[in-house]
């Protein structure tokens, strides 16, 4: 197995002939750092290994049944060919003290001058680059960077996050550097005082935390200080991991569900045994399967809440998904890590697919200029988030391995759904590489409630739509969902994607490669004047060719409607649309998608003539109102 791995203590960088560096394997002899006892056991695992255990069972059977994948054709170094084209396109903002200078809010942005420094060392200790100015560019960031976290002043008071990247850079910098140089940096890191350079500093709640702690372990790893910080915060931070191995917060993010595990399945890797090894360790194993189950084809993280649709949220999931595929392929676990492989490449492969013209990444999937701030939160900012995604990047180049091969993923196979009710609210099915992903009950803020995601196997996943319409970026009082909406009797429309009801009764059907199938059943949606309640069974059928949904009203109802949010515009380009009767088409990039109304008959779609804004550009509503209380309507590439 080969690789780069930060060595402990003085063991700072072995180099080998081929400008690799040498891997020392962490942990006590024998022991995986990232697979629990039942992980290596031989045989199936047993139902109290993991909440899924049978599904991940049943993949696995799959997969050693065989079924077609086209391999990525990726390794390794597709990790440093996307890293050198962001830092060769940063380079240019870098300021005469070393930092990177946003060239839209023209003042350096959190975290971007440590990550573009780990960013550079990696493509240095990787041989990628011996191209001197660059490297001092990388060195000088890393510099001042130091400097600030030593003095407690991190550009825009985010110094929990400058730890982790920066002791990356410090350990991968060893070679270039000048012995004085590395001397002032060790000076830098030995000064720092966790209370005051970070905001979180020992806080119970969020994904700060974890960060800081990350880093704060490296930190010890290189003999900078105590463990005591890390053995506290990781005590304080055990009651927000689920029974999944999930990461919740405030709103339930799925980016930082797997923000904080990410950091973490590298403090274990690189060496951290303490009093909470064995807890972390298996939450870290059973969150990278559910990820893997939760991964689209098409390689992206799920959508939830807020920071979802930034390219950081796939080049985290390198990252897990080359540690479980090092991890199996040392315990001899062939078919689980070629998965893992897979998944890691489907991610790098997503991050490929959003890469600007001058080598810097959108960091939004969509194509705006950077100064449009299409589909930003207010903290995403140009040079900050495409450094973090390189910085990961630059993890997954350091524990891939590429003697593992790619084997076909959940993503791949398909024949599961997979319910996240508590909290996260969402349900995942795939079949065959056909992929959805519905939200029970909206925050309606980011996401509404309903069908957000349709993946079709050979389709443009943006075009699906890839998420609803949320107040945040479309407008208040806006919730648009693929789904349906009535008529009260007062005659109001109300829509599925509007609501936050009680919780529904969820249905699993059909798990199979070719054909999965769940039913959401709302028993009280609303009251309206009838004495009976408004409920709605939603049924959805998942196949490789296309997903068909079927909605069917009960209660004292009107007219009923069904709603198709077209994506008409990425930002760059326009969709072509075409709508015929029953029909509505949209192509986009040489890719499309196709929704037509299969019942009732005779009913044709019109456009709203109304675009508003979304995460991915631009959406303009499809919809058809019919009489009846049935209405069935499939999805599928074009």
């Amino acid at each position: 197995m080969t690789g780069t791995f930060l060595l402990a203590g003085s063991e700072v960088l072995q180099l080998q002939k081929a400008g690799r560096l040498e891997i020392g394997k962490p942990g006590a002899a024998g022991e995986n750092p990232l697979l629990p006892p039942a992980a290596n056991s031989a045989g199936s695992l047993p139902a109290t290994a993991h909440p899924f255990a049978d599904g991940i069972n049943t993949f696995l059977k799959r997969q050693s049944a065989g079924g077609g994948f086209a391999s990525t054709g990726l390794s390794r170094a597709d990790y440093l060919r996307v890293i050198e084209g962001q830092v060769r396109a940063m380079q240019p903002y870098q300021d005469a003290a070393g930092r990177i200078i946003d060239p839209v809010e023209k003042m350096e942005k959190f975290y971007a001058t440590p990550c573009y420094a780990h960013s550079v060392a990696a493509l240095a200790a990787s041989g990628q680059t011996k191209d001197a100015p660059l490297i001092e560019s990388g060195m000088k960031a890393l510099d001042v960077a130091l400097a600030d976290m030593a003095s407690g002043e991190a550009a825009g008071g985010h110094g929990d996050f400058f730890t982790w990247p920066a002791m990356f850079a410090y350990e991968l910098f060893q070679k270039s550097a000048a012995s004085e140089r590395k001397a002032v940096w060790a000076a830098h890191l030995q000064a720092i005082e966790p209370r005051k350079l970070y905001r979180a500093y020992l806080g119970r709640a969020g994904n700060w935390t974890l960060v800081n702690t990350a880093g704060e372990f490296l930190r010890h790893r290189a003999g900078f200080t105590s463990l005591d910080y890390v053995e506290d915060s990781l005590s304080g931070q055990r009651p927000n991991f689920t029974s999944l191995g999930q990461y919740n917060e405030e709103g339930n993010p799925l980016p930082y569900d797997h923000f904080p595990r990410h950091y973490l399945a590298g403090v274990l890797q690189l060496g951290y045994r303490g009093a909470q090894f064995e807890a972390y360790r298996e939450w870290l194993w059973r969150g990278a399967w559910t990820s893997l189950f939760m991964q689209s084809p098409f390689g992206e993280l799920p959508t939830g809440y807020r920071s979802s649709h930034h390219s950081w949220n796939e080049a985290q999931q390198c990252v897990t998904f080359e540690l479980l595929a090092r991890a199996y392929g040392e315990a001899g676990r062939h078919a689980e890590a070629g998965a893992f492989k897979r998944a890691a490449h489907l991610s790098l492969g997503s991050i490929k697919q959003w890469i600007r013209p001058d080598g810097s990444g959108y960091i939004v999937k969509n194509r705006y200029p950077i100064e449009a701030r299409h589909g930003y939160e207010g903290y995403s900012v140009h040079t900050c988030y495409n450094m973090l995604a390189c910085s990961m990047l630059a993890q997954a180049w350091q524990f891939a391995d590429d003697s593992v091969t790619e084997k076909s993923a959940p993503a791949d196979t398909g024949g599961f759904v997979i319910p996240i009710l508590d909290p996260f609210r969402k349900i995942f099915a795939n079949a065959g590489g056909t992929y959805v992903e519905y939200d029970i009950r909206g925050d309606h803020k980011y996401n509404p409630t309903g069908l957000l995601r349709i993946h079709v196997k050979g389709g443009h996943p943006q075009l699906g739509p890839s998420d609803g319409c949320a107040p945040l970026y479309s407008g208040a009082g806006v919730n648009i969902a693929t789904g349906p909406a009535w008529q009260e009797p007062g005659g109001q429309w109300r829509s599925l994607a509007e609501l936050s009801p009680p919780t529904p009764t969820v249905g699993i059907l059909e798990q199979e490669p070719a054909r999965t199938r769940f039913r959401v059943s709302y028993t009280r949606l609303s009251d309206g004047k009838g004495p009976a309640p408004i409920r709605l069974t939603q049924t959805i059928l998942v196949e490789p060719s296309g997903v068909t949904v079927t909605d069917e009203l009960t209660g004292n109802t009107g007219k009923m409607k069904v709603t198709w949010p077209m994506l008409v515009s990425d930002g760059l380009e326009d969709a072509e649309v075409r709508l015929a009767g029953n029909t509505a088409s949209l192509r986009l990039n040489g890719r499309g998608t196709r929704f037509t109304l299969l019942a009732p008959s005779g009913i044709s779609l019109k456009r709203s003539g109304k675009p508003m804004p979304h995460r991915n550009g631009m959406v303009e509503v499809a919809s058809a109102e019919f009489s009846g209380h049935r209405v069935v309507y499939r999805i599928t590439a074009n």
